[in-house]
């Protein structure tokens, strides 16, 4: 090939390999920090309950506050699970392509990253794909998908009144980590 019609002179890099990071969490290590923490909770309010931190709190108040801090508690969780979710797709996603897997998914996922390399879309490349691929697992990643709306949602402060979603509010820590643990038990996503 000429150097003019080249990949180089075209201006076109290769992609370089992404170094992963190993620093995004198992659903595990969130479900263990979920269970310490509400037992913490449990513990500092209706066990400990140090009086210079609840002076004057009525039984009603105090179960007021503990019930707020466990709907915090989930809602922080609920976003690390779906954080660590998706990265766990996005590292699938990366090795197929770099490690070059020889199935059907791996070489349509070559053909996106061609296209977008890292500027890959999870719901419009990646999921789509994997529906694409097996169509089995299409209620799973449709419901993921509806979660990652809860997703935003919290990732974006919950200043709006999700009308547009309103299936939103059907998700807590629960669902989202069986819907998680249901994921990563049955759809073979590959690690680096």
């Amino acid at each position: 090939m000429p150097e003019s019609c080249s990949k180089k002179s075209r201006g076109k890099k290769p992609h370089a390999k992404v170094a992963f990071s190993f620093d995004h969490s198992s659903i595990n290590e969130i479900e263990a920090f979920y269970k310490d923490s509400e037992f913490a909770l449990e513990y500092l309010y209706l066990k400990a309950c140090p009086a210079d931190r609840f002076f004057g709190y009525s039984t009603g108040l105090l179960q007021a506050e503990l019930k707020e801090k466990k709907a915090i508690l989930d809602r922080m969780c609920s976003l690390e699970l779906l954080a660590a979710l998706e990265a766990r797709f996005r590292i699938d996603y990366l090795v197929r392509c770099q490690k070059k897997h020889k199935d059907s998914l791996s070489r349509n996922f070559r053909e996106i990253h061609q296209l977008k390399a890292k500027r890959v879309s999870l719901p419009d490349d990646i999921l789509a794909e994997w529906k694409a691929s097996f169509p089995e697992h299409k209620t799973r990643l449709d419901h993921f998908q509806k979660a990652l709306d809860y997703r935003n949602w919290l990732a974006h402060g919950r200043y709006w009144q999700p009308n547009r979603s309103p299936h939103i509010h059907k998700y807590d820590y629960l669902s989202i980590y069986l819907l998680s643990a249901d994921i990563l038990a049955n759809m073979g996503l590959v690690e680096g």
